[in-house]
């Protein structure tokens, strides 16, 4: 075979592969759960938002429009506060609506454009990374079949479509291209792509810093571990090289089957720990509930024949599976005529609307209508108006320090063995560790006896891009056992102190 049939065979196969990949059918099982999950989770975050609703997304309030940031004033229209109420009751009915498969590409279209709306109105708290996320996810459900299998949709006219078939026919689940999920998929593997190649270009992150401070905070919300894990920053520093290597090969390997399980595995558990350690709620939710998009119809398959096999092997599971289908039937809607549930669907809107607004009105948040008459301004306290108005003070010296640590090992430039204990004429390492942003800073380090008198002393400069310094103690041979610390000093005073032990040699002892 020569050059010339080589290339048309080599194009004949990139083009099937290319048909097969984005345009082969199956049916949505992925997209079917997607659509169930992440309007639901969006909900959560909506229904909190909703007393609020006047004050930060309309013009009775004080929005913060994320199109002002790049001075395009006036880019969304700004709208009176009775119509973002009962808007944005709406955004709640449609995800809803959506969860459920009611009315499903509608009720996405108008979720999508809702909810990119009020992002957009308050770049402060609405706009986020897992908001952009989702959008575009809703953006990608709209343009799917999500809603053919497992939605009300496909509900009210299951049985419709059962009776017109001959007897003994089997129903057969529709199937369409899987373009829109294939799409998906796309999106999250170049997210994660994208956020590998940022944290590549972050300072401080491969090391474990920027990950530390995070967890020493609870900006986002209370968690449990990130304190306990700011104990061992190593680890932290291994779990960031973790995750940049996982996501630069996330793209290339959630397309096969072990890679898929391997890089889902990865993916499932570092957002866990992001919930636990970082203090995240709704991202690992957003985030979780879309990696469904990958779950193809032989997965879906090979489930429900391992569930079937595991009810027909379980007594009471098989009782439970068919007491739960008999319910499922029993409560199953009857079909309805073409008209009749876009009618219920906006009917629902309308009372949504109606009730949303009445409800507001009634709580009266700004007092409007109360007996003692409505709300005043109250002239601010003269020294709360001259704190607030004040130049910017200085940040003290003491401030730029975070912690100051003793042990015997370092590893990746940090101390892996914290500990307050040292055999005499053991080596101390000292390692100060400094908060951002500071200057290039000289640090003294201390070695000093229980009365003051320095023993053993050192320093060096802290340049600004740095935030951490190790220092080397080597306490005379000569000490006696007892209690000394380690003092750190910036421009000649004490910022930070740690405790110390000196314990005999075991050959002392054993003597």
């Amino acid at each position: 075979m020569d050059a010339k049939e080589v290339i048309p065979t080599l194009t004949h196969s990139i083009r099937d592969r290319f048909q097969r990949f984005f345009f082969a059918e199956e049916v949505p099982y992925g997209l079917a759960i997607v659509r169930m999950l992440v309007p639901l989770v969006l909900l959560g975050t909506v229904c909190t938002r909703w007393p609020y609703s006047r004050e930060l997304f309309s013009a009775d309030g004080a929005p913060a429009p994320l199109a002002e940031i790049f001075r395009y004033y006036d880019f969304l229209p700004m709208l009176p506060g009775t119509v973002v109420v009962g808007l944005f009751a709406a955004l709640a009915f449609f995800l809803f609506c959506s969860s459920i498969g009611w009315m499903t590409r509608f009720s996405l279209i108008a979720s999508v454009t809702l909810y990119t709306y009020f992002c957009f109105m308050d770049c402060i708290s609405m706009a986020t990374k897992y908001s952009v996320i989702a959008s575009h996810v809703l953006f990608l459900l709209s343009l799917s079949r999500c809603g053919s299998i497992w939605s009300v949709d496909s509900w009210l006219k299951g049985k419709r479509e059962k009776k017109s078939l001959p007897l003994y026919t089997k129903h057969e689940l529709p199937r369409f291209e899987v373009w829109p999920q294939r799409l998906m998929q796309i999106l999250i593997a170049l997210i994660y792509f994208g956020a590998a190649i940022t944290k590549l270009h972050t300072p401080g992150y491969l090391e474990g810093d920027q990950i530390s401070y995070w967890a020493m905070s609870r900006y986002n919300n209370p968690h449990p571990l990130g304190e306990f894990l700011t104990m061992y920053p190593i680890m932290l520093s291994v779990m960031s090289y973790v995750a940049i290597v996982w996501e630069i090969a996330f793209v290339f390997i959630v397309w096969r089957k072990w890679g898929r399980i391997l890089g889902l595995g990865l993916g499932a558990a570092f957002h866990i720990g992001t919930l636990f350690s970082l203090g995240l709620y709704i991202f690992p939710m957003v985030s979780i509930s879309i990696y469904f998009c990958f779950l193809t119809e032989n997965d879906v398959q090979w489930i429900s024949a391992q569930f079937r096999r595991l009810v027909r092997g379980t007594g009471w599971l098989k009782q439970t599976a068919a007491s739960l289908g008999a319910a499922i039937e029993k409560y199953r809607p009857q079909p309805v005529a073409g008209w009749k549930s876009p009618t219920a669907w906006v009917t629902g809107i309308m009372v949504v609307l109606v009730l949303s607004i009445y409800v507001e009105h009634q709580q009266d948040i700004y007092g409007l209508r109360r007996p003692e008459g409505r709300m005043t301004l109250h002239e601010v306290d003269p020294e709360l108006m001259a704190q607030m108005l004040a130049p910017e003070q200085t940040m003290r010296q003491k401030d730029k320090f975070l912690s100051v640590d003793t042990g015997t090992q370092m590893v990746g430039g940090w101390l892996t063995n914290r500990k307050s204990e040292f055999m005499i004429g053991e080596m101390i390492l000292v390692q100060c560790c400094l908060n951002p942003p500071h200057e290039d800073i000289w640090i003294d380090c201390h070695f000093c006896e229980e009365d003051g008198r320095i023993v053993h002393r050192s320093g060096q400069i802290v340049l600004r891009e740095n935030l951490r310094s190790a220092f080397q103690v080597y306490p005379p041979a000569t000490l006696e056992p007892g209690n000394y610390y380690v003092s750190i000093k910036s421009k000649g005073k004490e910022v930070l102190r740690r405790s110390v032990t000196l314990l005999p040699k075991l050959s002392a002892v054993a003597n």
